[in-house]
């Protein structure tokens, strides 16, 4: 009777089995296909979003250019500088380049709709060059209306740009309605298969419906682990290319080279990847043997603390080509920086004239200078006011020291001093380094105090350091400062 049976409940399970796998494998080919074509689908919408993202980059970059052309030629209209002109004929040499981008995106896109708001930008460019640039630039005294009819060609072309803009954006939001229709769809269609392959699992055998189930839910563990392994080695990566682009940036950012002076410069990143901040420093030789030197450090870590650093360090070289005197500057940058709802920025920014060797500073919310003296012992300066972008109501004092052949002055971060609990020790080890890396007169001055100071300790936060010595050399008398 069992022998009789046997192949009867073979046969019932190998009919369940069979129907069960050929249900399966429809389920299997309908996932296909309907995944290739949502794949097709969103594929073509990511391509097509990315082209229009960089289409309206290309647009953005226009209106900069003639914005550019614009401010060159107001301020050689007002200053009379051929220095003035720079970002003019920065402008009029890459615009047609970037009208040319625009047009072939365009019509690359299919959107010969926005072509006609292209080529009157173009031609408001021209008649503005024509009309309002030329005539400034040729003119001692140009004429209010010519400044007024550019500035009706200058918003002509910001309208064009924007109705260019407008029409990409419309754009977007069709392929990206199309895309999430497209999702929704096979989210639906691949719930309906996963309940199907449940119920077909169940008819089965129990069994088999626990071993599925046990299954997939160690799939969607190995998922979730698999995806917080590449989060977590995304954001490394990124944190760890910022930190490499950073060094390699001051590492070979070039100082003054002067007879009268020599520089010397150091960045170290932070040691753990999540601290990597906004330290920067820069030097620029100005007029009348005068030399500018500013250091800052932005509250913060990350992508954000590198964008308010880029936009502080613009803000403080423009400011510095209007009027150099350090109180002035940092006053400008703070108006700037408040405006923008930037994060606060520590920064120190001092005018040394190399003949007479006296030091010009201000200080806002940084640590202040290290001044050395031959003879004598490293001394810290007087501190300043509140950081940069905290508020309008603040004013910043220019302080004068008059120093002495050799002398050498060390601008820094508080990356310097703040490696431990005790502020009081990390600048006692700050003065004693400078002290005997001032005894020794390297070339690397900066290298050598940063050496020195992190002999045994870890760095745990960015660390910038800026040395300046002045020559030990009499040098001839100061020609008289021309007043602009």
């Amino acid at each position: 009777m069992d022998t009789e049976w046997q192949p009867r409940l073979a046969r019932g399970f190998s009919i369940p089995l069979v129907a069960t796998l050929g249900f399966l494998l429809i389920v299997v080919l309908m996932l296909v296909v309907g995944g290739n074509f949502v794949r097709s689908v969103v594929g073509q919408a990511f391509q097509d979003a990315e082209r229009i993202r960089s289409t309206r980059m290309h647009v953005a970059n226009m209106v900069n250019q003639q914005l550019d052309e614009e401010t060159g030629v107001r301020g050689y209209a007002v200053m009379r500088s051929p220095i003035m002109l720079d970002p003019y004929f920065g402008g009029r040499a890459a615009l047609p380049a970037e009208f040319a981008r625009v047009r072939k995106d365009l019509n690359e896109l299919g959107m010969q709709s926005a072509l006609p708001a292209l080529d009157d930008a173009v031609a408001t460019n021209n008649r503005w060059l024509h009309r309002v640039a030329f005539p400034m630039i040729l003119a001692h005294h140009p004429h209010r209306s010519v400044e007024l009819r550019g500035k009706v060609l200058v918003d002509r072309f910001r309208r064009d740009a924007a109705a260019i803009d407008a029409t990409m954006a419309q754009r977007a939001a069709l392929v990206n309605a199309r895309a999430e229709a497209s999702v929704v769809w096979v989210g639906g269609f691949a719930s309906c298969a996963v309940l199907a392959v449940i119920l077909a699992a169940v008819i089965f055998t129990v069994q088999q419906y626990r071993l599925t189930e046990r299954l997939e839910r160690e799939r969607l563990t190995l998922d979730r682990a698999r995806r917080r392994s590449a989060e977590h080695a995304a954001a490394y990566e990124a944190e760890k290319r910022i930190a490499d682009i950073l060094q390699e940036a001051f590492s070979e950012r070039l100082l003054p080279e002067l007879d009268s002076v020599q520089f010397s410069a150091t960045y170290v990143p932070a040691t753990e990847q999540t601290k990597i901040g906004g330290d920067w420093y820069d030097a620029l030789q100005l007029p009348d043997d005068r030399v500018l030197v500013v250091i800052g450090d932005v509250t913060g870590h990350g992508i954000d603390a590198v964008v308010a650093m880029n936009k502080a360090r613009q803000l403080v070289i423009g400011c510095a080509l209007l009027d150099a005197t350090p109180a002035r500057i940092l006053a400008r940058v703070n108006l700037e920086l408040v405006r923008a709802r930037s994060p606060i920025i520590t920064a120190c920014c001092g005018v040394v004239d190399t003949r007479t060797r006296e030091l010009e500073y201000a200080a806002a919310g940084h640590p202040p200078p290290v001044l050395l003296e031959p003879g004598c012992r490293a001394r810290l300066l007087d501190f300043g006011a509140l950081p940069l972008g905290v508020t309008t109501k603040v004013e910043y004092r220019t302080r004068r020291v008059q120093t002495v052949p050799g002398a050498t002055i060390v601008f820094y971060t508080d990356g310097a001093l703040e490696y431990g609990r005790d502020l009081a020790s990390g600048e006692a080890a700050l003065l004693a380094a400078v002290e005997l890396v001032g005894a020794r007169a390297p070339a690397d001055a900066a290298r050598a105090i940063r050496d020195t100071i992190f002999r045994r300790r870890k760095v745990t936060d960015d660390v910038a350091i800026l040395t300046l010595r002045l020559s030990e050399k009499i040098l001839p008398a100061a020609s008289p400062r021309r007043i602009a």
